[in-house]
């Protein structure tokens, strides 16, 4: 029987300043700005990979407070990310940051700090993702969103 051909798990997270404003990397593969975060390896959970990520990317250590929903990748138009052949499963989680300080990586050219309103040009499947998790702090949503 051949190797079951699944989509990737990404997981992402929501994390705001006192000023309620998001925090996004911009990507170094696409230039474009995005929810820290990355697909799972083979040995953690979604959990572990959403910190991994936001670390590796920001250069913040952060603690998940909870899960804010499941996205699909099969909801949005490929336009500007380089993996255009893959199916994603987007895991959005709500974080603080507990320590560090932002520091951009390979991954990562720079890091900001965008209220609601002023968002940067995003990467693909973003936008539905931050604002629901603007909806989400401001008590517009009540629970977590799922596809």
């Amino acid at each position: 029987m051949p190797k079951p051909v699944t989509p990737f798990c990404g997981c992402d997270v929501f994390v705001t300043d006192s000023k309620n404003q998001v925090l996004l990397i911009r990507r170094s593969d696409n230039g474009f700005w995005a929810l820290p975060g990355g697909c799972q390896n083979l040995g953690e959970t979604p959990q572990e990979c959403a910190i991994r990520e936001c670390q590796e990317e920001s250069g913040y250590v952060v603690q998940i407070r909870e899960l804010l929903g499941v996205w699909s990748s099969l909801r949005y138009e490929y336009i500007n990310y380089p993996w255009k052949d893959n199916q994603f499963i987007h895991l959005l989680f709500h974080a603080e940051i507990v320590t560090g300080n932002p520091s951009p990586s390979d991954e990562a050219t720079e890091i900001g700090w965008f209220p609601e309103g002023a968002l940067p040009p995003l990467s693909d499947g973003h936008a539905p993702r931050i604002a629901f998790g603007f909806q989400y702090i401001s008590g517009k949503a009540k629970g977590a969103y799922y596809e």
